[in-house]
């Protein structure tokens, strides 16, 4: 039985995606060896090798965070809550009130941040409160009429809320880690409208009577407890009405959906070797799922019974492109009124009129942009929206309808100017074996044929995952710094599932061909430079990066590999006889079979086996000192690219990636082995 896939939003309450299609992108053209470009200088003017704007942007203002996160109304519209940065790395919890544009700051500050938060009604919000090393602290709950008094629900322990039942919601089911009787987690009542003091002490020289006193609070604090599923518990899902439906366990290896009547859990019958759970029907019992169409058709997204498994209305099936997004649900009545996906360009789909007029309107409001509408008020009278476009980052706005008012709310990244940036086109090429697939390509300012930039691939990761057309701060980094990007699709890209078999989106070694027949595709075009096209790639598109440097030699003149995988034999063995349940590779190695009968094609498709044949230099990214199978294979790499004599460098990342200054000292010494050797 195929585990199901866990919606996004139980995982990470952090990622909010935008965009909409929209009509002023510039067309794709059919012929992978022509592609419309966005005319950069004038083709008759005399020649000039393509450079930065001096403007003085480094590569800290493309990295930094973006200033604020996940915005979202209150009930009646009247304020915003957004995390918020300051320009720094820690988020505290912001709220505006639209009316006066005044605002108060909530949690975070020099000990903690604000990981997550959620109204509970018109005034009272709830947010989780971390340390800076991600340690949970508590889940807090403050009246934005009184923001002083904030108090803490839950202490020193993991709580995230699961669902705010609409006719109770100051009494939010919580999972929690310490809930049930044995003391393991629970999905819990808890009050959030009585205010019992602040933090409890639980300093060392206070620690055990202070845990007393945070055990005596939390069984004051719950007001019930959720009876427990059978099996090891992954993850709760809310229903169509806000209350609590669904859990995630795993019961003899398996991962199970099942389903909550109120009183008791049963599994679902669900059959999810050909399905994957995207969202929650707007019903109890209802499920949105996509599942695979017949052979050559893409797949339809539709509700499902989670009681039954009869197959329900079909809200979306693209005649091209497999869905790959989220749903929209409208918040009063929880009926969801449309989705979000990419095709070729980031697409609203409307189920409802009302939302089909608004979207319109919308759009006049921002012409020439993507507008994607992020919340509504319960009466619909103010939406919030993200705007954006290939050059420009996420904007917040607030739409008053009936005021025909738009308040400037915040923007991710309002210190990097789209004039600045370089816009985005779409290439359409064709795989070697007849397939067309989307690559996204910007060029820097003074791009011409009689000019053509320096090319860096950036193949993604995944390899399950895709490029979007949009704002993309490592392009535009690139780009600002005079190279010019392409993003490849490839086989295994979500959206394109439909085009391929099983063992077709397991090839490897086609994924290679795949990004090859791309990057020739936009060398056809005369717009960048072949002899100076580099690669770089982290993960799966790491490991794209050293194959392409060793099935392609005269075509990259250098690789940047960050955390990739070069030798799949070693890792199947190292993973051993459950490496088809492993989190990371599992569903690759499924499609992979077995590196014993197959050693063949581990053979061939293990690409650091063979750095022999690499003629360029490679920068090898790694965290010092690790100790994943990512780590290990990249000491082996640098080990082997030695012994050869092939010309390499090495950055070793110490400590987290999130932070700021290793992010910078990474793309500084990425652009520094750049320029080094593509210009």
């Amino acid at each position: 039985m195929k585990s199901p896939r866990m919606p996004h939003y139980l995982w990470s309450l952090s990622c909010v995606s935008f965009g909409m299609f929209a009509a002023t992108l510039v067309a794709q053209d059919e012929e992978p060896a022509t592609i419309s470009f966005p005319a950069a200088s004038n083709a008759e003017a005399a020649p000039a090798a393509p450079t930065a704007v001096a403007a003085g942007l480094t590569a800290a203002d493309f990295m930094r965070s973006p200033l604020v996160r996940n915005p979202d109304l209150n009930p009646s519209g009247s304020h915003v809550a957004a995390l918020f940065s300051g320009g720094g790395e820690a988020y505290q919890l912001i709220v505006r009130d639209r009316v006066s544009a005044s605002d108060i700051t909530l949690g975070g500050g020099d000990a903690a941040m604000v990981d997550t938060f959620r109204w509970l009604d018109d005034t009272r919000i709830a947010y989780n409160l971390i340390s800076y090393d991600g340690r949970d602290i508590g889940l807090m709950v403050a009246d934005i009429t009184d923001p002083a008094n904030a108090y803490p629900i839950y202490q020193y322990g993991a709580a995230r809320i699961v669902a705010v039942p609409p006719d109770n919601p100051l009494q939010p089911l919580v999972w929690v880690s310490v809930g049930a009787e044995d003391g393991s987690p629970a999905v819990v009542e808890l009050d959030a409208a009585t205010n019992r003091g602040g933090f409890i002490d639980v300093r060392a020289e206070a620690e055990d009577e202070g845990l007393v006193a945070v055990a005596q609070r939390h069984s004051e604090t719950i007001l019930s407890v959720v009876p427990l599923p059978e099996g090891n518990q992954l993850g709760y899902l809310p229903d169509g009405t806000g209350r609590l439906g669904y859990a995630y366990t795993v019961i003899d290896d398996e991962v199970f959906m099942q389903v909550w009547d109120g009183k008791e859990w049963f599994v679902s019958p669900l059959d999810f070797t050909r399905a994957d759970v995207v969202d929650v029907g707007s019903e109890p019992g209802q499920l949105v799922m996509l599942i695979d169409g017949n052979p050559g058709e893409t797949k339809t997204l539709r509700y499902v019974d989670a009681v039954t498994g009869t197959l329900g209305e079909i809200l979306l099936q693209d005649a091209e492109y497999d869905f790959n997004g989220s749903v929209f649900r409208d918040p009063a009545s929880r009926v969801i009124v449309g989705a979000f996906y990419d095709r070729n360009g980031p697409t609203s789909t409307w189920f409802d009129e009302g939302y089909r007029e608004v979207q319109k309107a919308l759009n006049g409001y921002f012409p020439g942009k993507v507008v994607r509408l992020v919340d509504v008020s319960d009466d619909g009278n103010v939406m919030l929206v993200g705007v954006t476009s290939d050059r420009d980052p996420v904007g917040y706005f607030a739409v008053d309808l009936k005021a025909k008012k738009i308040d400037v709310v915040q923007g991710e990244r309002p210190w990097l100017p789209g004039k600045l940036l370089s816009p985005t086109s779409i290439l359409k090429y064709t795989t070697a074996d007849g397939k067309k697939l989307d690559a996204y390509v910007t060029l820097p300012e003074g791009t011409t044929k009689a000019n053509p930039a320096p090319l860096i691939v950036l193949p993604h990761g995944g390899p399950w995952a895709r490029s979007s057309w949009g704002f993309d701060s490592e392009a535009q980094m690139l780009a600002y710094r005079g190279y010019a990007v392409i993003q490849p699709n490839y086989r295994g890209s979500t959206g394109y599932d439909w085009m391929f078999t099983e063992a077709e989106r397991g090839d490897v070694a086609m994924m290679h061909s795949d990004v090859t027949r791309a990057v020739r595709a936009v060398l056809k075009t005369g717009m960048v430079d072949p002899e100076r096209v580099g690669i770089s790639g982290g993960g799966f598109g790491g490991y794209l990066a050293v194959t392409g440097m060793v099935e392609e030699p005269d075509l990259y003149a250098c690789a940047v590999t960050v955390e990739g995988i070069y030798d799949w034999q070693k890792l199947a063995s190292e993973i051993g006889l459950e490496r088809e349940r492993n989190q990371t590779y599992g569903q690759l190695f499924t499609l992979l079979g077995d590196p014993g009968s197959e050693a063949a094609k581990y053979d061939m498709i293990s690409s650091g086996r063979r750095v022999n044949q690499i003629k360029g230099p490679v920068l090898v990214v790694s965290a010092k000192d690790g100790q994943t199978f990512e780590a290990q294979q990249a000491r082996e790499l640098i080990d082997d690219l030695l012994s050869k004599g092939v010309p390499y460098g090495v950055h070793y990342i110490d400590g987290s990636i999130m932070v700021l200054q290793n992010r910078v000292a990474l793309f500084e010494r990425m652009l520094g082995f750049f320029d080094k050797n593509l210009k």
